[in-house]
């Protein structure tokens, strides 16, 4: 997809106690979005802080960036894969259930699955695997979705808002889980044992 480069994620605690630690991503130009790789696609790398770090982290980025044509040629064959609508609803409830439940497994927010596929520009309408990825992480990382809270009764109690996913840790994992899905629905539509390699193309 043209509107679609890689990137090079490097996360670091702020007192430097945990080890860097260096993930593919892939960078949306037309929302600016933010997407991680899984591990299952390119394995991500982790350096502690000992020796050359400095070095150390070069050298892991040019590792990723030789592995990101494989990221690439996985967005190319998403953005072939026609979802029907029960498979986008699944994708949505399964987002929904990552994005909202809570340790138990339980929900208690009024923002529905539907939601989360409500493209919000024209470029992300479709029902390809990839446009439904892409609808469904940036409604659940950016937040603005909101609905009515309505108590046992039906009476409506107050307007709930999702906030954007700032905290770094809880960004990560969402996008990386969301990838994973994704991948999981591309193996059971039968089009994930071959990766197809794309071209990277170098940017200043």
């Amino acid at each position: 997809m043209g509107d679609v480069v890689p990137e090079i994620v490097l996360i670091n605690s702020h007192d430097g106690t945990a080890a860097y630690k260096l993930i593919a991503g892939m960078y949306r130009l037309v929302c600016s979005n933010g997407l991680m790789v899984a591990d299952s696609e390119i394995e991500s790398i982790v350096i502690r802080h000992a020796g050359n770090v400095l070095q150390d982290v070069v050298d892991g980025s040019y590792r990723l960036v030789e592995d990101t044509g494989k990221a690439l040629g996985t967005v190319n064959k998403w953005g072939q894969l026609l979802l029907t609508d029960g498979e986008q609803n699944a994708f949505a409830q399964a987002a929904h259930t990552l994005r909202f439940a809570d340790s138990e497994g339980k929900i208690t927010t009024p923002i529905t699955p539907a939601q989360l596929l409500a493209p919000r520009r024209y470029a992300d309408e479709g029902k390809d695997l990839w446009r439904t990825f892409n609808r469904v992480q940036e409604n659940v990382i950016a937040g603005g979705l909101s609905a009515i809270q309505r108590n046992a009764a039906g009476e409506r109690v107050r307007r709930v808002s999702t906030r954007s996913i700032n905290g770094i840790d809880q960004d990560v994992k969402l996008n990386r889980a969301l990838w994973q899905l994704a991948e999981h629905m591309a193996e059971l539509k039968g089009a994930a044992p071959k990766v197809i390699d794309a071209e990277i193309v170098e940017a200043a």
